[in-house]
């Protein structure tokens, strides 16, 4: 165009058209967090549906209660709890006619589903590393027998694998057993006791 045609100030835009056009051809650097941050999400591999499901669950949320509905849940909490089933082992009736009118049948029962070996020992077998030994039917990890005891207080423990003394965690009463551990106690009552 010539000069004689220029409006007055086309100068001026003309220039800053031609900055703004040489800035475009520039290459543009984003900042490194930029990059970092987009790398660290592309990398990111999005966990098992199961783990989402669980982190889902798990994931704190608020839920508006009222004062009646929480007074029935505390409530049914407290009658579960004073309703669950004692956590003494289950002692029944000697029904076998090889245990003597003295001996009462005691079910023993521990769960380690990762145990290859479960023994129950105590003072009713004099402490035998051995002990009697406990059966997992059903692979389940839940290792039980039944022993006939007689009537009174016994001391024992079970031997995990050989090596691991494992008090009973069902028992409700257990004693120190001088050697830093801790034995189950049971009480086997006879015939007629209550």
């Amino acid at each position: 165009m010539s000069d004689d045609r220029r409006m007055p100030g086309a100068d001026h835009d003309e220039e800053r058209v031609r900055e703004l056009l040489g800035l475009l051809r520039e290459d543009v650097k984003a900042p490194p967090e930029l990059r970092a941050g987009v790398m660290r999400e592309i990398s990111t591999e999005r966990p098992p549906l199961a783990a989402r499901v669980v982190e889902w669950i798990l994931r704190p949320r608020l839920v508006p209660i009222s004062p009646a509905v929480a007074g029935l849940a505390v409530a049914a909490l407290a009658a579960l709890i004073l309703m669950r089933p004692s956590r003494i082992p289950v002692v029944l009736p000697a029904t076998d006619a090889t245990a003597s009118a003295e001996r009462v049948v005691t079910r023993f029962v521990l769960v380690a589903p990762g145990a290859t070996s479960v023994n129950v020992t105590g003072d009713f077998n004099s402490w035998s590393r051995e002990g009697i030994a406990l059966e997992d039917l059903r692979g389940s990890g839940i290792w039980t027998g039944d022993i006939a005891l007689p009537p009174g207080v016994h001391q024992y423990t079970f031997v995990v694998d050989g090596t691991e003394w494992v008090p009973d965690p069902s028992a409700v009463m257990h004693v120190d057993d001088g050697y830093g551990q801790t034995n189950s106690i049971l009480v086997v009552q006879g015939e007629g006791e209550v």
